[in-house]
């Protein structure tokens, strides 16, 4: 592992014994998950159902008067903010968050890199994930995309977490593979991840380079966005609209007032009301992804 993007090395962070115990408890995991095919899923779907994709904090960061890297980096203070206001992070962090809670647990763990294919946003190293090796497989993990099941990676055979709103599947390429997820906004158009060999593994300080990138170019900078997988379905708030997909896969949009607003982050996200109370104003005209 390496540390690029001109980061120099940066020590390795380690969850606190403490501290995984008191994620494993909010996750609702009775006792550690074995290290197999079925704990890992155990682990993933706890984390998949309970960390939201957000950028609450990075929207107060910038608010604020950016002195400090920005919020998440370090999984400690990630879980931490989870625990004390329901926040998780973009992919970054919350990515990063998944990999120390798994490498703690004892999972043969590493970070990875590679695209998602998205118009208007640059390519090459623009999402950082996760892959478990289990007896010779590799797995993703990736809590953005929060399938409530792993996803074997098996060179040339093509591969599915399953049927439903959480599915995301694995095509082969000449490279290695292409994801195929759909947003929590949109069902009508895929969000490809093409993960990219030479970023198979880096360490910390990439990631801390990668999301740094973020400050200055981004769909995460200007106005929330917030999104939680429940079992049976997937809600999304984005600048002005906020979205429901049932299990079915039928899409509902409305655009709650501003208290609606307030009172969906607390009731149906999960965020402390403290947070909420923190968060800024959207900034008129900023970016957002494409249909919000």
């Amino acid at each position: 592992m390496t540390a690029r993007d001109g980061f120099s090395t940066i020590q390795e962070p380690a969850l606190t014994p403490a501290l995984v115990e008191r994620v494993l408890t909010k996750l609702g995991l009775r006792q550690r998950p074995e290290l197999d095919l079925t704990g890992l899923n155990a682990l993933y779907a706890a984390f998949c159902a309970n960390v939201p994709f957000d950028n609450v904090q990075k929207r107060i960061w910038f608010a604020g008067p950016q002195t400090n890297p920005l919020p998440g980096g370090n999984p400690n203070e990630f879980f931490n903010s989870w625990l004390q206001h329901g926040t998780g992070g973009t992919c970054w962090p919350l990515n990063g968050g998944m990999y120390a809670l798994a490498h703690a647990l004892g999972f043969d763990a590493r970070r990875i890199v590679g695209s998602v294919i998205v118009e208007g946003y640059p390519q090459g190293a623009n999402h950082g994930s996760v892959l478990v090796n289990l007896d010779g497989i590799s797995y993703l993990v990736d809590a953005w995309m929060a399938a409530f099941k792993v996803l074997p990676l098996i060179s040339g055979s093509p591969s599915s977490t399953g049927h439903g709103i959480h599915d995301i599947r694995a095509v082969p390429t000449e490279s290695g593979f292409e994801i195929i997820s759909y947003p929590g906004f949109n069902r009508e158009q895929p969000l490809p991840f093409r993960p990219e060999p030479e970023y198979d593994s880096v360490d910390h300080a990439f990631f801390l380079a990668r999301a740094d990138r973020t400050k200055t170019v981004g769909f995460f900078n200007d106005a929330i966005f917030i999104c939680r997988h429940f079992s049976e379905a997937i809600l999304t708030m984005g600048r002005k609209s906020k979205f429901r997909i049932a299990a079915d896969g039928t899409l509902m949009r409305t655009e709650p007032t501003e208290a609606e607003r307030k009172t969906s982050l607390i009731e149906e996200f999960g965020l402390s009301e403290e947070i909420v109370e923190k968060l800024p104003p959207n900034v008129p005209g900023g970016i957002a992804p494409p249909g919000l």
